[in-house]
């Protein structure tokens, strides 16, 4: 568990600063790593979904980790109760964030022919970003909460 959700926080990072390449490549284009800027944007995009169906996995399969638990030690369902409410914050933000970052992904292209301004992208870009920072501090909060309720499930008490 640890290891998956460690791996989340530094997939999320590497997107974020991945993103933050991509948007200055927008005004002054530029190569990374021997690509150019449509080539990095596009592996931004593999990156980006990779980092979010990563933790999509994460919270179903523990979700369902705690279910299997509290039914095999009989616990009352409280604790699965939990997990679904953290999935029903975090999904439909997370769900929308991957329909806003597509969409800015594709919408790239029409900056790259010509056929989207530059300004009109970078407007839409901004608001992307602002949206992926506010999905991100949700899902931090949902790592804490599932790691309590995980931590609560098992009898052991957090000091804080």
């Amino acid at each position: 568990m640890w290891f998956f959700m460690i791996s989340c926080y530094v997939l999320s990072l590497t997107t974020f600063v991945m993103l933050m390449v991509a948007f200055f490549q927008i005004f002054f284009p530029f190569h990374v790593l021997n690509a150019s800027p449509f080539i990095f944007m596009l592996l931004t995009s593999i990156v980006y979904c990779f980092t979010e169906t990563l933790i999509i996995f994460f919270f179903v399969g523990t979700g369902m980790s705690i279910k299997e638990y509290s039914q095999e030690k009989q616990l009352e369902p409280d604790y699965y109760k939990n997990a679904l409410t953290i999935k029903r914050v975090m999904f439909p933000q997370l769900t929308m964030n991957i329909l806003f970052m597509m969409t800015l992904f594709i919408l790239y292209g029409a900056v790259d022919t010509g056929k989207m301004s530059a300004g009109l992208y970078c407007v839409c870009f901004v608001l992307c970003l602002a949206h992926y920072l506010y999905d991100k501090l949700l899902q931090h909060r949902a790592f804490r909460d599932n790691t309590n309720n995980i931590l609560a499930m098992v009898g052991v008490t957090r000091s804080s």
